[in-house]
């Protein structure tokens, strides 16, 4: 596996989960209309500052992907977090899409994570096996 190549992918990495929180932050009308077909006045100051919170979460995980990016073979730690963080959502996001609590664009989210959840475990046995071989 190519360095650079790796390098790109964590970069996208990071750019899924900026683009995704800055929408979110910078326009959370749009996004509540998007995900619950609801104004964003119907919700109550408890989902207003957990979804900031949550989505500032997300910024930050971004971040870390961008660190990622720059050094994987120093910096891939943060991943066995994201792994986590990232199979909780799309399970959270299917089930409330599959029960009817958010619209589609939820389940293109879900999509989303549980496919990079999937290649950074990839990344990482790939890693871990690498490393061991140059021991």
């Amino acid at each position: 596996m190519n360095m650079k190549v790796i390098q790109i992918f964590f970069t996208i990495a990071a750019l899924w989960n900026i683009t995704g929180a800055g929408g979110a932050l910078l326009f959370p009308e749009f996004h509540t209309q998007l995900f619950f077909e609801l104004s964003n006045s119907k919700f109550d100051i408890v989902a207003h500052v957990n979804t900031q919170a949550f989505w500032v979460s997300v910024l930050f995980f971004g971040v870390g992907y961008a660190i990622v990016a720059y050094n994987p073979r120093k910096n891939h730690g943060i991943l066995l977090i994201a792994i986590l963080g990232k199979l909780y959502v799309a399970v959270l996001w299917s089930y409330y899409w599959w029960n009817g609590k958010i619209k589609f664009f939820g389940l293109v989210g879900a999509v989303g994570d549980f496919v990079f959840a999937l290649l950074f475990i990839a990344f990482l046995l790939w890693f871990w096996q690498r490393s061991k071989n140059n021991d």
